[in-house]
Protein backbone atom coordinates (compact mmCIF):
# COMPACT_ATOMS: atom_id res chain seq x y z
CA UNK A 1 0.00 0.00 0.00
CA UNK A 2 1.27 3.45 -0.87
CA UNK A 3 1.45 5.96 1.97
CA UNK A 4 1.52 9.54 0.72
CA UNK A 5 2.32 12.84 2.36
CA UNK A 6 -0.93 14.45 3.66
CA UNK A 7 -2.74 11.08 3.96
CA UNK A 8 -4.77 10.55 7.11
CA UNK A 9 -4.31 6.98 8.27
CA UNK A 10 -5.24 4.89 11.27
CA UNK A 11 -2.29 3.31 13.09
CA UNK A 12 -1.67 1.02 16.04
CA UNK A 13 0.65 2.46 18.69
CA UNK A 14 2.72 -0.17 20.50
CA UNK A 15 1.62 -3.72 21.11
CA UNK A 16 -1.78 -2.75 22.52
CA UNK A 17 -4.10 -2.97 19.51
CA UNK A 18 -6.73 -0.97 21.38
CA UNK A 19 -4.57 2.15 21.12
CA UNK A 20 -5.30 3.24 17.59
CA UNK A 21 -4.92 6.84 16.46
CA UNK A 22 -5.26 8.81 13.30
CA UNK A 23 -2.11 10.44 12.01
CA UNK A 24 -1.32 12.81 9.17
CA UNK A 25 1.64 11.60 7.12
CA UNK A 26 4.49 14.15 6.94
CA UNK A 27 7.09 12.21 4.94
CA UNK A 28 7.07 11.83 1.13
CA UNK A 29 5.91 8.65 -0.61
CA UNK A 30 9.39 7.83 -1.95
CA UNK A 31 10.90 7.78 1.56
CA UNK A 32 7.97 5.81 2.99
CA UNK A 33 8.31 3.17 0.30
CA UNK A 34 12.11 2.92 0.47
CA UNK A 35 12.29 2.71 4.27
CA UNK A 36 8.99 0.86 4.86
CA UNK A 37 8.42 3.49 7.56
CA UNK A 38 6.95 6.98 7.63
CA UNK A 39 6.76 10.10 9.74
CA UNK A 40 3.31 10.95 11.08
CA UNK A 41 1.79 13.47 13.45
CA UNK A 42 -1.06 12.43 15.74
CA UNK A 43 -4.64 13.71 15.55
CA UNK A 44 -6.64 13.86 18.77
CA UNK A 45 -9.97 15.15 20.05
CA UNK A 46 -8.73 15.36 23.65
CA UNK A 47 -8.53 18.68 25.53
CA UNK A 48 -6.76 17.21 28.54
CA UNK A 49 -4.45 20.07 29.56
CA UNK A 50 -3.72 23.69 28.61
CA UNK A 51 -0.10 23.22 27.51
CA UNK A 52 -1.16 20.58 25.00
CA UNK A 53 -3.72 23.00 23.59
CA UNK A 54 -1.06 25.71 23.21
CA UNK A 55 0.94 23.27 21.08
CA UNK A 56 -2.02 22.05 19.04
CA UNK A 57 -3.25 22.89 15.56
CA UNK A 58 -7.07 22.95 15.32
CA UNK A 59 -8.58 21.03 12.42
CA UNK A 60 -11.80 21.63 10.50
CA UNK A 61 -13.71 19.81 7.76
CA UNK A 62 -12.63 22.37 5.14
CA UNK A 63 -8.98 21.29 5.60
CA UNK A 64 -9.66 17.79 4.26
CA UNK A 65 -11.10 16.13 1.18
CA UNK A 66 -13.83 14.52 3.31
CA UNK A 67 -15.47 15.71 6.57
CA UNK A 68 -13.83 14.67 9.84
CA UNK A 69 -15.64 12.27 12.14
CA UNK A 70 -14.60 14.14 15.28
CA UNK A 71 -15.59 17.79 15.06
CA UNK A 72 -13.16 19.10 17.70
CA UNK A 73 -10.06 17.43 16.32
CA UNK A 74 -6.57 18.90 16.51
CA UNK A 75 -3.02 17.89 15.75
CA UNK A 76 -0.65 17.66 18.73
CA UNK A 77 2.34 19.38 17.15
CA UNK A 78 4.81 17.69 19.51
CA UNK A 79 3.57 14.14 18.81
CA UNK A 80 5.68 13.42 15.75
CA UNK A 81 6.29 9.70 15.26
CA UNK A 82 8.50 7.51 13.09
CA UNK A 83 6.24 4.54 12.38
CA UNK A 84 6.61 1.23 10.53
CA UNK A 85 4.21 0.79 7.62
CA UNK A 86 3.11 -2.47 9.25
CA UNK A 87 1.28 -0.47 11.97
CA UNK A 88 -1.19 0.97 9.44
CA UNK A 89 -4.77 -0.25 9.74
CA UNK A 90 -6.53 -0.42 6.39
CA UNK A 91 -6.24 2.24 3.72
CA UNK A 92 -6.06 6.03 4.10
CA UNK A 93 -9.29 7.43 5.51
CA UNK A 94 -8.80 10.99 4.30
CA UNK A 95 -6.29 13.46 2.93
CA UNK A 96 -5.40 16.95 4.11
CA UNK A 97 -5.65 19.71 1.51
CA UNK A 98 -2.31 21.15 0.37
CA UNK A 99 -2.82 24.69 1.72
CA UNK A 100 -3.99 23.39 5.10
CA UNK A 101 -1.00 21.04 5.24
CA UNK A 102 1.35 23.95 4.57
CA UNK A 103 -0.30 26.00 7.33
CA UNK A 104 0.05 23.10 9.78
CA UNK A 105 3.73 22.56 8.90
CA UNK A 106 4.38 26.30 9.26
CA UNK A 107 2.90 26.25 12.77
CA UNK A 108 4.81 23.05 13.57
CA UNK A 109 8.06 24.72 12.54
CA UNK A 110 7.31 27.85 14.59
CA UNK A 111 5.99 26.28 17.80
CA UNK A 112 8.12 23.14 18.02
CA UNK A 113 11.34 23.91 16.17
CA UNK A 114 11.43 27.70 16.60
CA UNK A 115 11.75 28.28 12.84
CA UNK A 116 9.87 31.12 11.18
CA UNK A 117 9.57 31.68 7.45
Amino acid sequence: MKINRRDVINVVFGSNTKENHLVIVLSPEEVNEEEDQFVGIMITDSLYFDLANEFSFPLSDSMFLKPLKEKKSRVRLYLINFLPCSCVIGTPVNQMRTESYKAMVKELNQKIFGITF
